[in-house]
């Protein structure tokens, strides 16, 4: 048995150690209030009176049968029902009553405060010295069949803890079904129970409570009766009120004369039901749990994040063609070429009207005007971002709902999954500021003197004649194109600074390219980036909220193998009878 108690002890604190979800907490609670009392009697001597709870069903009149057996008001009746709030417990002196029983805070009762009602979850001690009290503690109770939940589970909480019964009944209600639960588990855990039938007015109800009572394996108990105040009736002798105290306070004798094996096998079989309620209350549903949550998890690590859908190449595009038109190579290159190689003996020959031209019109004659950027309205890429996003959180809120038990968990527990879904508006941002960076690059590299035209006029610098060309060239790239074509002999034939252009133009014009669809592609990475690590935020977040609806899978492992253990402990003892 003391190997018994330390299974139990240890499997208490495992289960303290859980994080159970909200909607198990109340099983869990019952359970460490029903595993203090099982350890109560497990440790509990017998250097104390016996606690003898008094239990009835509304109306019943328990208050008035224990005040009618210590000859004292005692305990707050009243014609009105469910008028006691919590156990009041009545002893010789404070003492008598173990620190830890009821495991609920206790309250000694004042002079001024009597008679007393109790309140809920607290336990009324009323110091008393009367006869009955001497060997015997007395507990009156809420009513087990009360229109509350809290007064039911305040008396079967002192039921769990009580060392001996009294079960109160009346005429209209000893047939009560919310009593009869409580005769079978005081039969199996071997409780000294004494039955009394208050408000009795004939003796034919007394027996028929009597038969109700073999039925239920009590057939060798004494049934006491208590008359109606304005009945004729008088219950046969060894059966009334004051044959009732005396079975009162003899029940320390009654207990003290138990075969100690009867009591061992009582206080195992409490455990027994301690350990089967965890299985079947607790630990099986939380391991369904943990089952489910851990299916989800592997679904959600293994989601793809939808693509961004976001590319801002519209947006660099008439940057990319600005510079093109900026750029002297781009008019020298291969695409131009021919074309301005046909123009050249027209612009020599017309080389007057050519610079009245350039003065007046501000180009040359047969030289098409730069092309105009157009500005057509790009997409709305923060409110494409945020569809992705609600798209995600749509496919999410799809998965969970397949799952029954992730449905209930999200009917019951709503506003903390709300609480955990991102606001659409932070995918929106990211395409906000991403977009904000891009238009700043945009704007510098749209004013900036494009890289060929640059190193062109740095050569122009170096030439005999070149500062005059390089202050024209400032003017427009089509004035640097014109005045090399026109000036062949500056530098040399027009064939080979024609010819010449084609490498450079196609290196520098391919870097040039290349430098805004780089920029293009690293916002459009960054966007994507960015995108994917809120997703993977937002099912990290999921996944944490999973996890809250039951303890890890190694907690519960551990919570079975000492359950296991206290099962082992259990057969141990039972083959040791």
């Amino acid at each position: 048995m003391d190997r018994l108690a330390t299974s139990v002890a240890d499997l208490g604190r495992e289960l303290d150690k859980l994080a159970c979800p909200a909607a198990l907490r109340s099983s869990v609670e019952r359970w460490q209030g029903d595993c203090q009392a099982a350890m109560f009697h497990l440790l509990n001597g017998s250097d104390r009176p016996p606690l003898v709870v008094v239990l009835g069903g509304t109306g019943t009149g328990k208050s008035t049968v224990v005040n009618r057996l210590l000859d004292a008001q005692v305990s707050a009746a009243s014609v009105r029902r469910t008028f006691t709030s919590g156990a009041i417990a009545i002893c010789r002196t404070v003492g008598d009553i173990p620190p830890e029983w009821l495991g609920l805070p206790h309250l000694t009762a004042t002079p001024d405060a009597m008679p007393a009602r109790g309140r809920p979850g607290t336990l009324t001690i009323v110091a008393l010295d009367r006869p009955v009290v001497q060997d015997a503690c007395i507990v009156d109770t809420c009513d087990l069949d009360g229109d509350q939940p809290q007064h039911h589970a305040e008396a079967d909480r002192a039921f769990r803890w009580a060392q001996a019964a009294v079960f109160l009944v009346t005429p209209e209600k000893y047939q009560m079904t919310e009593v009869l639960p409580y005769y079978r588990m005081a039969r199996r855990y071997g409780l000294p129970s004494l039955f009394v039938m208050n408000k009795c007015e004939e003796q034919a109800v007394l027996e028929d409570y009597r038969r109700q009572l073999a039925e239920r394996g009590w057939s060798d108990t004494q049934v006491f009766a208590i008359p109606r105040d304005d009945a004729a009736y008088e219950p046969p002798g060894g059966g009334n009120l004051a044959s009732l105290r005396t079975a009162v306070g003899g029940v320390r004798r009654v207990l003290q004369s138990q075969p100690p094996h009867l009591l061992r096998k009582g206080t195992a079989n409490r455990v027994r039901d301690l350990v089967g309620r965890l299985q079947d209350q607790i630990l099986q549903p939380l391991l369904q749990r943990r089952r489910e949550i851990d299916g989800l998890v592997s679904v959600l690590r293994a989601m793809n994040a939808p693509a961004p859908g976001v590319d801002v190449s519209p947006l660099t595009q008439q940057l990319q063609r600005h510079l093109q038109e900026q750029s002297i190579l781009y008019l020298m290159g291969p695409h131009r070429m021919l074309q301005r190689a046909r123009q050249v003996p027209k612009l020599l020959l017309g080389l007057p009207r050519t610079a009245w031209d350039l003065l007046v019109r501000g180009r040359p004659p047969g030289i098409e005007p730069p092309l105009q950027p157009t500005s057509p309205a790009p997409p709305d890429f923060p409110r494409i971002l945020a569809d992705q996003f609600t798209i995600l959180q749509s496919r999410i809120d799809d998965l969970l709902r397949e799952s029954l038990g992730a449905r209930q968990w999200l009917n019951t527990c709503s506003d903390a999954y709300r609480q955990i879904k991102i606001d659409a508006a932070e995918a929106a941002s990211i395409a906000e500021k991403e977009l904000a960076e891009l238009k700043l690059w945009l704007e510098q590299r749209w004013h900036a003197t494009p890289r060929d035209t640059a190193i062109l006029q740095r050569l122009l610098r170096a030439l005999p004649g070149g500062q005059t060309l390089t202050k024209w060239s400032e003017a427009t790239p089509y004035l640097l194109a014109i005045i090399v074509a026109a000036h062949g002999a500056l530098f040399g034939p027009i064939d080979l600074a024609i010819l010449g252009s084609f490498s450079l133009a196609t290196w520098l014009g391919e870097k040039l390219s290349n430098e805004v669809t780089s920029r293009t592609r690293l916002t459009n990475r960054q966007i994507g980036r960015r995108f994917a690590d809120l997703a993977r935020r937002q099912i990290d977040s999921v996944i944490a909220w999973l996890e809250t609806q039951a303890p890890p899978a190694n907690e519960l492992r551990r919570l079975s193998q000492v359950a296991d253990a206290v099962a082992e402990s259990l057969g141990q003892a039972g083959e040791a009878e």
